[in-house]
C-alpha cells in the first residue's frame, strides 16, 4: 500500500519526468524545424535535412539521455536539503555525450547544428518549465518528527532555521519512551532520528513503529563506513533513509507485478512437472497430494501455505525424499504468490508457535513481518539451515533493506542453481 506522501512523491516525480523529456522533445523540433527552413552555413554540405530522420528513435535518444543527464547531475533529488543547486550545464554536457556516443553506437549521422541547437532550447525551456511545475504544484511542507534526546533535538532544530528549507514542517519532537511521540511517529510524514548515539535496539524500535516506510536518520561516523549514499542534510550534516524498499510506494507495485507475471508463467512452464509429481505421490503413498501449513505473513498475519506433501506419519516418503531434496515440494507455493500471501523473493515464512518461541530470544524477529515472505529468501541461499534465528533475522533485514530488482533476480536463479544441486533438506 501507498501511503499518502508517497503517492504524491511518485506523482510530483512522473510529472517531472514526462515535462522533461517533453522540453527534449520539444527542443528538437524546433531545431529540425529551424535547420529545414533556414539556410545554416557549413552544415547542409555534411549532411542534408532530408538525410537527418526526426522519428521516434530520435526522439527517445535525445529525451531519455536529457532525463539522465538530469538525474546524474541531481535534479530528482528531493530528500530534506542540497548543500549546492545542481548546475542544468552539466546535466546537458552529459547528454551532449550520451548523444554522440549513441549515435556512434547505432550508425545514426547527427548534424552538428541539431547538436547545438538542442542544448541551447533546452536550456532556455527546462528553467520555464520548472518554473510553471512550481507554481502549478508548489512544494507542500512535510510534518516532521525529531526523535532523540533534548539536547540532540534542540542542535537540530538550529539547523534546520539555519538553513530555512521550506519542505520541512516540524511539528514534535521527543524520545520512543513518551507514548505520545511513539504515536506521533507512527503517522508523521517524516521521521528524523537525529540521536547521533542511538542504540540499535532504538533503531530497530523506529523502524517496528514506522513499519516499511521507515525514517531518516543521522549518520555517526561509524554509520557512513557502511552507508552506500546519501539521502539528504540536515544543514551540512548527512542523512541516510532506514526504509524496507521492497515493502512500500512504487517499488513495492513493481515488485508484486513481477512476482504475479513471474509466477503465472511458471505455473504454466510447470504444469507437466506438476502431473507427473501428483501421479507419483499418488502412486507411492496415496492422497492427499497437497498439504496446506499455517506460517506468519505479512504484518504477522496467518496463512495458509501449500506444499506438495512429502511425509507420512512423520516420516519422508520415498518421493517426498526426492521432492525435498530438489525442493520440488516448494513448487504449490507459486499460488500463494498469486493469491499475495507470499513473493517469490523473502524472509521464509515460519509457524506461528516457532515465531512466538524465537521472539523471546530474538525480539526483532517481528520485523521479517514487514514485507511478504518468500519462496526464496537471502537467509535461505546464504545461511545454514540450522543457523540461529538472530543470524537469519540479519540476512533477512539487510535484503529488506538493500532490495533491489537485480538482488531478487540473483537470489532467484541461486535459489534454482541450489535446487537443481540436489542441496535441499
Amino acid at each position: 500500500m501507498i501511503r499518502p506522501g508517497s503517492r504524491e512523491r511518485s506523482f510530483r516525480s512522473s510529472l517531472l519526468l514526462a515535462g522533461d523529456f517533453a522540453i527534449a522533445w520539444a527542443a528538437l523540433a524546433l531545431a529540425v524545424e529551424i535547420r529545414r527552413r533556414f539556410d545554416i552555413p557549413f552544415t547542409r554540405e555534411l549532411l542534408t535535412p532530408a538525410r537527418f530522420r526526426f522519428d521516434a528513435i530520435s526522439v527517445l535518444l535525445f529525451g531519455a539521455t536529457f532525463v539522465i543527464g538530469l538525474a546524474l547531475t541531481g535534479f530528482y533529488r528531493t530528500r530534506i536539503m542540497r548543500p549546492a543547486r545542481p548546475i542544468l550545464l552539466v546535466a546537458i554536457t552529459i547528454q551532449i555525450t550520451l548523444i554522440a556516443t549513441g549515435t556512434i553506437a547505432i550508425a545514426r549521422p547527427l548534424p552538428r547544428s541539431i547538436l547545438v541547437a538542442v542544448p541551447l532550447f533546452e536550456a532556455m525551456l527546462f528553467p520555464l518549465w520548472r518554473s510553471l511545475q512550481r507554481r502549478i504544484r508548489p512544494v507542500r511542507p512535510r510534518e516532521t518528527i525529531l526523535v532523540g534526546e533534548p539536547h540532540e533535538i534542540a542542535a537540530a532544530l538550529t539547523l534546520l532555521e539555519r538553513a530555512g528549507d521550506p519542505r520541512i514542517r516540524v511539528t514534535g519532537s521527543g524520545s520512543l519512551s513518551d507514548p505520545n511521540i511513539r504515536a506521533a511517529v507512527r503517522d508523521a510524514e517524516v521521521v528524523i532520528c537525529v540521536s547521533a548515539d542511538a542504540a540499535p535496539g532504538g533503531r530497530l524500535d523506529l523502524l517496528r513503529i514506522r513499519g516499511a516506510r521507515g525514517y531518516l536518520l543521522l549518520v555517526t561516523s561509524a554509520d557512513a563506513l557502511l552507508a552506500t549514499s546519501v539521502l539528504g542534510w540536515m544543514g551540512d550534516e548527512p542523512l541516510i533513509e532506514v526504509t524496507v524498499r521492497c515493502g512500500f510506494g512504487v517499488q513495492s507495485i513493481v515488485k508484486r507485478f513481477l512476482d504475479v507475471a513471474i509466477a503465472l508463467t511458471l505455473l504454466a512452464l510447470a504444469a507437466p512437472l506438476w502431473i507427473a509429481v501428483a501421479i507419483a505421490i499418488a502412486i507411492d503413498d496415496g492422497r492427499p497430494l497437497l498439504l496446506r501449513q499455517t506460517r506468519m505473513g505479512l504484518g504477522g498475519v496467518p496463512f495458509a501455505m501449500w506444499k506438495f506433501r512429502s511425509m507420512r506419519d512423520e516420516r519422508a516418503t520415498r518421493v517426498g525424499s526426492l521432492l525435498r531434496r530438489y525442493r520440488m515440494d516448494e513448487i504449490p507455493q507459486l499460488l500463494n504468490v498469486i493469491t499475495g500471501d507470499m513473493s517469490l523473493v523473502g524472509p521464509r515464512p515460519e509457524r506461528p508457535e516457532i515465531v512466538e518461541e524465537i521472539l523471546k530470544d530474538v525480539p526483532d524477529f517481528d520485523l521479517r513481518c514487514l514485507v511478504r515472505p518468500g519462496i526464496a529468501g537471502l537467509a535461505q541461499i546464504l545461511a545454514e539451515y540450522d543457523s540461529r534465528p538472530a543470524v537469519k533475522l540479519r540476512y533477512d533485514l539487510t535484503y529488506m533493506c538493500s532490495w533491489s530488482l537485480w538482488l531478487d533476480v540473483r537470489l532467484l536463479f541461486a535459489s534454482v542453481a541450489a535446487a537443481l544441486s540436489g542441496t535441499g533438506v
